[in-house]
């Protein structure tokens, strides 16, 4: 155990602290945390949703959700080179980068000339577009950047700071405009198809058992090893939320969703945040040593509602004990929650119900539009989680109870040797 923690600490933290620290990785990251308020109001309208088939007579809200989570294809190629300027210190020039990002994204749509304006899949603007949203983005920020540093007026010019600002903008719009123009109508290729190629090697991927599995094993293994399993959020989430978005299309068709690895899909496998230790919550309460039962009763709410990094960071990371059953949940509970909707067991998440802290039971319910199966599973892997959990837990606790024992004795011994000492000297 030691060995394997000394090899991580040495070879893999680092690494993941040099990508965790990169600008480009930053700046992505930083956006994706951005739009999730968008993505939380469209759980709102997706409520009502549901309430609304026992209601019929209820207004449709549904634009709610269209124009919030709808449209973070949208948001995120302006919050990506809008950062990048703020990153690189250059605060006058990054809204307008922004508005490049934009205009540059809608350039690459491709729009259709008809009669009276022109037409365009509204997909596009929202979860759909989000990895071309992020490549245009990059593009735009890589432009500005390499532009950072020209100017047509010199520091001592006696032009208004704002009117040189528009000029130094120009040439960072034109060459973002171009190569979209160039892409788009010269070469008559769809971006957003290209994008989408060359990301279905990692999409299948992840759609897959083995890359669900392979995922989680990574998110719960490097947790357990103090390294938050939200450093994966911007390849997840942007892969998980264009899976949901993709699936709410095929249904507003009347198809059946398709991506098992859509938005949510965690809830299955998270139950009680990452690595599923609600279970281990409610055991801490029961536990013999002090230490897990005060850190039990501090953490049994927050496991509730998805939120155990005081739990994970007092009980689990790092210790010995803990190790085989954070492998064996990150290996079971998503493959058996994979086949369970392979199978056709449940109902394939297509509602995006963004509410993290909302229990999993409620959670699966509503991102599966009221589907009381997923709900079931929910109760199965929580049953499978604290199945795995209890005998090492035990050990732990038995373990941990010694030290505290151990430690008692020694204050014990330690008190009684300075009253002794202290009648001696009487």
């Amino acid at each position: 155990m030691k060995k394997i923690q000394a090899w991580i600490e040495k070879y893999l933290v680092p690494v993941m602290n040099k990508i965790t620290q990169n600008f480009w990785f930053g700046i992505v990251a930083d956006a994706i945390l951005y739009i999730v308020p968008f993505s939380m109001v469209s759980a709102v309208p997706s409520l009502w949703g549901i309430i609304r088939r026992f209601v019929p007579s209820l207004p449709d809200i549904s634009a709610l959700s269209t124009y919030s989570f709808g449209m973070i294809g949208l948001f995120v190629v302006f919050i990506i080179p809008y950062n990048c300027l703020n990153k690189l210190e250059k605060k006058d020039r990054a809204m307008i980068a922004g508005f490049t990002g934009i205009g540059t994204y809608m350039l690459c749509m491709n729009m259709l000339s008809v009669e009276g304006g022109y037409l365009v899949d509204l997909s596009k603007f929202g979860a759909g577009g989000m990895f071309t949203a992020m490549f245009v983005g990059l593009l735009v920020s890589l432009i500005y950047k390499l532009m950072i540093q020209f100017s047509f007026f010199g520091e001592d010019s006696v032009i208004p700071d704002f009117v040189k600002n528009w000029f130094d903008n120009i040439i960072a719009i034109l060459i973002s405009l171009t190569i979209a123009h160039i892409l788009t109508n010269a070469l008559q290729i769809d971006v957003f198809t290209m994008v989408q190629l060359l990301m279905k090697p990692v999409t299948s991927f992840a759609q897959s058992m083995p890359g669900v599995v392979f995922i989680t094993f990574l998110q719960n293994i490097f947790y357990f090893f103090g390294i938050s399993g939200w450093v994966f959020t911007p390849v997840t989430r942007t892969i998980t939320q264009a899976a949901i978005a993709e699936n709410a299309a095929l249904v507003a068709e009347g198809l059946a969703p398709k991506n098992i690895y859509a938005y949510g899909f965690s809830r299955y496998h998270h139950i009680g945040g990452q690595g599923a230790t609600l279970p281990l919550a409610i055991y801490m309460l029961f536990a013999k040593s002090k230490k897990f039962r005060v850190l039990g009763r501090a953490t049994l709410v927050p496991s509730v509602f998805n939120i155990n990094e005081p739990l994970q960071y007092g009980a689990v990371v790092g210790n010995p004990f803990m190790l085989i059953p954070t492998i064996l949940i990150a290996l079971i509970l998503p493959a058996f929650s994979y086949s369970w909707f392979a199978f056709g067991w449940g109902t394939i998440n297509y509602v995006n119900f963004d509410m993290n802290f909302a229990p999993n039971a409620i959670s699966a319910f509503m991102m599966s539009g009221g589907d009381f199966r997923n709900v079931l599973l929910i109760c199965i892997n929580f049953i499978i989680a604290a199945v795995i959990w209890y005998p090492f837990f035990k050990a732990a606790d038995k373990a941990e109870l010694q030290k505290e024992q151990e430690r008692e004795a020694a204050k014990a011994a330690k008190k009684a040797a300075k009253e002794a000492a202290k009648g001696q000297n009487a």
